[in-house]
């Protein structure tokens, strides 16, 4: 069997490994429209939290990759929320190590992408190369690029992310993103950089999440500081999410991030702020400052979401083009769970995969249907139930009456005072 992957991204990665640990026999080809990482000097991406069960789908399928993670984030399985007065509404474990084996961690996204890519190998991933069109034929399906190359697979396999092209050869682009309503602007600091009485809080509150009348601020730290570490060796990351009538601009000053930021959180309080220089405002200052902002610490990214579509196969039933990730399932920030999610549709594909082809014998094609019907009855009531919590999550960054604050608060208090075991069952 011949595999074409489209996407060199968190999921695309995870399903070359899966596809490699349980169809070993298997040809695998990436293609990815970006240069690779090493081209570039700039950082490549934001932070994420990574939730217990993506580090324990990575685990099933690279032990190098997630030791190499986990040893380059923080385990943050404890979230401080407070509202824009400073005022603690709880605190929550999201994701004890005891229970699910893995904690919760806080990471830069090039960090995870750097694990995933260890263990494949020289010439797997043809970079620089942009997917123009597929085509399905008799005999299996072709890629065509833009360059005026081609490949054929016996599948496809669609991860590039929010624009997928995949996704709209198999839909005729009828499901297309939309904005949100939301821009994100983030990034990381030097914990150097930060006050002392900033810098000491993290050693009881490593990710904190804030909540006003307007907006969302969270911050962490994004590498395994440990009280007495020097704090030249680590990062913070932090990020902010509003409302927006149009799409923010992701080439937008510093200047102006930072002025349409303060108007938002310059009066918000932290019990950690400093004489003369609050918590959020110090973030901002930091963050936005033109030498971290021009070495690629600083990301503005407006929202996409896409329609929930039907299937995430092609419409013939043949089972040769299936999605995964963002382009399945645009998986919004609010959820924690984009990168999870997308490295479990990557293990569900391998392991349905060499269940029918492998276990049971059918042969390529009639292995390829089995796998998309079970893979999409697998996954999409699972993704669909985070997606309706993240959609409830986004709905506490809108703009609140006095009395929507007050009901806000109140529910994280009592969200936090719930039993563990029934709130997180996802994880």
């Amino acid at each position: 069997m011949k595999v074409i992957i489209i996407g060199a991204g968190i999921g695309g990665l995870s399903a070359y490994h899966s596809l490699r640990k349980h169809l070993s026999d298997t040809t695998i080809r990436i293609y990815e429209s970006h240069g690779p990482p090493s081209s570039t000097k700039i950082n490549v991406g934001g932070g994420l939290g990574l939730a217990p069960n993506g580090l324990r789908a990575i685990a099933s399928l690279s032990s190098r990759a997630v030791e190499y993670i986990q040893a380059r984030g923080f385990p943050g399985p404890i979230f401080t929320f407070r509202n824009s007065t400073g005022r603690l509404l709880g605190e929550f474990w999201n994701g004890r190590k005891e229970r699910y084996g893995f904690g919760q961690l806080m990471v830069r996204r090039a960090v995870v992408h750097e694990g995933l890519l260890q263990e494949i190998p020289e010439g797997a991933i043809t970079w620089n190369t942009v997917l123009k069109s597929v085509r399905e034929t008799e005999e299996g399906v072709t890629v065509l690029f833009a360059d005026g190359s081609s490949d054929s697979a016996d599948l496809v396999i669609g991860a590039d992310g929010v624009w997928s092209v995949v996704r709209d050869f198999i839909f005729d682009k009828q499901y297309l993103p939309f904005y949100d309503g939301y821009s994100s602007v983030g990034g990381f600091i030097p914990l150097e950089s930060v006050s002392a009485r900033l810098r000491n809080s993290f050693e009881t509150e490593g990710v904190v999440m804030t909540f006003g009348e307007q907006g969302f601020f969270g911050y962490s730290l994004a590498s395994p500081y440990k009280p007495g570490d020097n704090p030249k060796d680590h990062t913070i990351q932090w990020w902010a999410i509003y409302e927006a009538p149009t799409p923010s601009a992701r080439d937008e000053p510093p200047s102006e991030v930072r002025e349409h930021l303060l108007a938002q959180h310059e009066s918000w309080k932290s019990p950690h702020d400093s004489p003369g220089q609050p918590v959020y405002k110090e973030i901002i200052d930091l963050g936005c400052a033109p030498e971290n902002a021009n070495s690629g610490n600083l990301l503005v990214l407006p929202r996409y979401e896409a329609p929930r579509m039907p299937h995430w196969s092609c419409p013939s039933g043949s089972g040769r083009v299936v999605l995964l990730g963002d382009a399945a399932h645009v998986m919004p920030p609010d959820s924690g769970q984009g990168a999870s999610c997308a490295i479990e549709d990557a293990v569900a594909i391998g392991v349905l995969l060499k269940h029918f082809h492998s276990t049971e014998g059918h042969e390529v094609p009639d292995a390829l249907k089995r796998t998309v019907v079970a893979y999409e009855g697998l996954r999409m009531k699972r993704v669909w139930h985070i997606l309706d919590m993240a959609k409830r999550n986004g709905n506490s960054k809108k703009k609140q009456s006095w009395l929507q604050q007050w009901i806000r608060d109140r529910f994280f208090g009592i969200f936090c005072e719930r039993p563990y075991s029934q709130s997180l069952k996802y994880i």
